[in-house]
This record gives structure tokens, C-alpha cells and sequence, in this order.
């Protein structure tokens, strides 16, 4: 039995198939990917795994403080024997160099580009996790600790009709969002705060939180008119990653689905038999 196989369970949830405008459409069944066992541990550890892949090799240029020619002239001058520069007519005349204490020398201990960043991580591993991930969309208990506003007795996850992903225009997104009960969460991601410390000076000054996320089978301009609404994404179903389904390592974010993602979740994870047999 594979470890996604062990993860999944025989029961399916049903939820709500909403409407555009607000409106119960019919009780739908889910994929049984929604019922996998909620395992907080699999999913942080995929998370970091993942967001290595993101990171930028860096390190110092290798000729860093090697520009000058450099002689320590040894004991018996009353001065230092650190380095010097073999250099005359100039400020930095019998100066020091190339050593790290020596001002203008090389870095102590710099980053090297060689340092492996990119972690490598088992396919296996990395469905089960997503699997999990998936899971915790549907319950609300972790999504509201995660901090969304979630509307009354929320059944979750929101299904919606696959007519969203026709939708261009921001102001009739933001419409169908509102009509779904989730005008409070809106709000709440459109606040922003001053980042502490120096990250306010190098080009992250504002902090903003993450909002729902919107998975579609297809882009037929949704995804152009959630990019003005603070907090918002839009995904493919087929490109679906823990990344987007736990921000932070935290899962648990507010998910809205289309009725046709549902299916290609499901034959993403368990149609092409990853779900090994029960």
C-alpha cells in the first residue's frame, strides 16, 4: 500500500454546489481525497522542501580582496607581520590586505554558490502531502485558526460552478466573492502593516495576509481579474502545489473549487491509481 493510499479513507463528504449570484445549486459529492488523514507534520516538511526550489544559489566573487599583490615583511620591524600591500604612492601604501581582518580584504567565511539548496524530496512523499493538504481545506476548524472569516456555519470546501472562470472583470469577481459570504475575509486581507526592522528598506516595507484561493480547470480570465484583489490567487488544478494550499507551512487556507477542478483533482491523486489499493 502506498503512502497516499494509507492517507485516504472509504467514506465521501458531500458539500454545496454554489451558484454565482449566492445561490444553492445542489449537494455534490467529493473526490476522496477531501477525507485523507490531516497530517500537519507531512505537509510542513513537503513546505519547506518545495520552497527550497524557489531559493537563488549565492556566494562572493571569487577574486573578492585578491586584487593586490600582497608580502608580510616578517619579524623584526616593530609592525605587524599581517599582509601588505606591495604598493607605493598611494594611501593604502603598506597597508594591509588580502586577510579578512585587513580593511579592503577578502570575506571571512563568505556564502558559496557551490552549497546545495535545492532539496530533494520523494514523489511519493510529495502526493501524500498534497493529498493532506487538500484535506484541510475542508475543515474549518484549522481554516479559521489559520485566520479566515469564514461565513456562519460555513460547509466547506466552496464548490462553485465552472461559469467563474469566465469571469474578467475584478469589481464582478469581488461581487461573486461577497455573494459566497466572504466580504469580512476581503476585508481582512486588504489591510496591510509596516514590516518591523530593516526588510522596510529593501523592498518589503508592507506585509499583507493571504486570502482565499480560487482553483480552476481552466483560465478564461479569472485569474486576470483576482490579480487587484489583496489576498486572492488563482490555480490551475493541475498545477496545484502545498506552496498555494499552506502559505507558511500552516495548512489550512480558504479554498473555493470549481465543480470540473474537483474532477481533475481527483484523477490527478487517485484516478491513475496513486491511491494504491485499501
Amino acid at each position: 500500500m502506498t503512502l497516499i493510499g494509507q492517507l485516504l479513507k472509504t467514506e465521501r463528504r458531500v458539500t454545496t454546489l454554489w451558484g454565482l449570484e449566492g445561490s444553492v445549486r445542489e449537494e455534490l459529492p467529493l473526490p476522496r481525497v477531501f477525507s485523507a488523514k490531516l497530517r500537519e507534520d507531512l505537509v510542513r516538511r513537503v513546505y519547506l522542501l518545495l520552497l527550497s526550489h524557489r531559493f537563488q544559489p549565492k556566494g562572493a566573487w571569487k577574486g573578492s580582496g585578491h586584487k593586490y599583490s600582497v608580502e608580510s615583511l616578517g619579524p623584526g620591524y616593530g609592525i605587524a607581520r599581517i599582509a601588505r600591500l606591495k604598493v607605493e604612492g598611494t594611501g593604502k601604501t603598506r597597508g594591509g590586505g588580502f586577510v579578512p581582518t585587513a580593511v579592503g580584504g577578502r570575506p571571512t567565511h563568505p556564502p558559496t554558490p557551490e552549497k546545495r539548496i535545492h532539496k530533494r524530496i520523494n514523489m511519493k512523499e510529495k502526493r501524500a502531502a498534497l493529498a493532506s493538504a487538500i484535506a484541510f481545506t475542508a475543515s474549518a476548524k484549522h481554516v479559521r485558526m489559520r485566520g479566515h472569516r469564514l461565513p456562519g456555519e460555513a460547509r466547506l470546501p466552496i464548490v462553485v460552478e465552472d461559469s467563474i472562470i469566465s469571469v474578467k472583470k475584478t469589481s464582478e469577481l469581488q461581487s461573486i466573492l461577497k455573494s459566497l459570504g466572504l466580504g469580512e475575509e476581503l476585508e481582512r486581507c486588504s489591510e496591510r502593516k509596516i514590516r518591523a526592522g530593516k526588510g522596510k528598506r529593501r523592498g518589503r516595507r508592507y506585509k499583507q495576509r493571504r486570502g482565499p484561493l480560487i482553483v480552476v480547470h481552466k483560465d478564461e480570465g479569472v485569474s486576470k481579474a483576482a490579480t487587484n484583489i489583496p489576498g486572492v490567487d488563482v490555480v490551475l488544478a493541475k498545477d496545484l502545489s502545498v506552496l498555494d494550499l499552506a502559505p507558511g507551512g500552516q495548512p489550512g487556507r480558504l479554498t473555493i473549487y470549481t465543480q470540473s477542478a474537483l474532477q481533475e483533482i481527483e484523477k490527478r491523486l487517485i484516478g491513475d491509481g496513486a491511491a494504491g489499493s485499501d
